[in-house]
């Protein structure tokens, strides 16, 4: 099915609502526009709007300006204190390369997919560019790479937990994640934090449940948003379920500068074996 106008469609709505005055106005409008079209978009059509903002939003991942920054503040402090020196690490969403380059200046050795082609293309020629051994593997969106062996640590590429579209679809990428590291390694993890349930949130969950009532699409969870793209806000408490329904202990939260986490792997009597691939669900 041809779902570019319906794209076109919904960027040129969005655009038009940020222009609203006053601004609580054009917010509260914006919630109820996204909320039906949450509740109305198939997965197919969610999926062709986040394609379309990596060309209108993210062109920064196709910079040697982002890709060779190196690491941001945040994401350096969590490595040097919870990370092992030395090791294998595992990383998804590993967009333009920026962290894989990152990862291996610091002396690691790194196993990294990506699932979008434009990136991993992209991240790849900066490899080679760079005359770093190896390669982005391809992956489906919202999954993990499997069969490559037990890591050290993984991280968990930088945001993209936020753009994976469901509790249970989130459990199971996190479980594919366990299942490839070695007892008590770290994971680093970024997305987008909520520290209250605004009216905001509710009112979009509110409009979408009851327009997916009526079209038969998925219904959303508190902390949905389509702004531009698809994206979930999280609560601690909702993050610290999620990872210990996969066998992680949250073991640091923070909010300063970009919201982000470290959970460590603790298998428990039920936790699969190292390597052993999760069930589906």
């Amino acid at each position: 099915m041809n779902t570019g106008w319906k794209v076109r469609a919904w960027y040129t709505a969005d655009r038009a609502l940020r222009r609203v005055r006053p601004a609580a106005v054009g917010t509260g409008l914006r919630a109820v526009h996204g909320g039906v079209w949450l509740g109305a978009a198939s997965s197919e059509l969610l999926a062709a709007i986040d394609h379309e903002a990596y060309h209108r939003r993210y062109g920064y991942h196709d910079t040697d300006e982002h890709n060779l920054r190196g690491w941001f503040d945040w994401e350096r402090r969590a490595i040097e204190q919870f990370f092992p020196r030395s090791g294998r690490v595992l990383l998804t969403a590993a967009g333009g390369g920026r962290e894989v380059v990152a990862l291996r200046r610091d002396g690691y050795e790194v196993v990294a997919g990506e699932c979008h082609p434009d990136l991993r293309a992209r991240a790849n020629r900066l490899l080679e560019r760079l005359g770093f051994d190896g390669d982005v593997r391809a992956l489906e969106r919202d999954h993990s790479l499997v069969g490559e062996g037990l890591f050290d640590a993984a991280i968990v590429g930088w945001g993209s937990y936020t753009f994976v579209r469901g509790a249970s679809r989130r459990e199971r990428f996190l479980r594919e994640v366990t299942a490839a590291l070695q007892p008590g390694a770290p994971v680093l993890l970024s997305f987008f934090a909520r520290t209250r349930d605004s009216r905001r949130l509710r009112w979009v969950r509110a409009v979408a449940n009851g327009v997916a009532g009526v079209t038969g699409q998925e219904p959303s969870e508190l902390g949905d948003v389509l702004d531009t793209t698809w994206q979930h806000y999280f609560a601690r408490e909702e993050l610290e379920a999620e990872l210990g329904a996969a066998g992680l202990t949250l073991e640091t939260w923070s909010v300063d500068g970009y919201a982000h986490a470290i959970a460590r792997f603790t298998p428990g009597p039920e936790t699969p074996p190292p390597g052993a691939l999760p069930e589906s669900r």
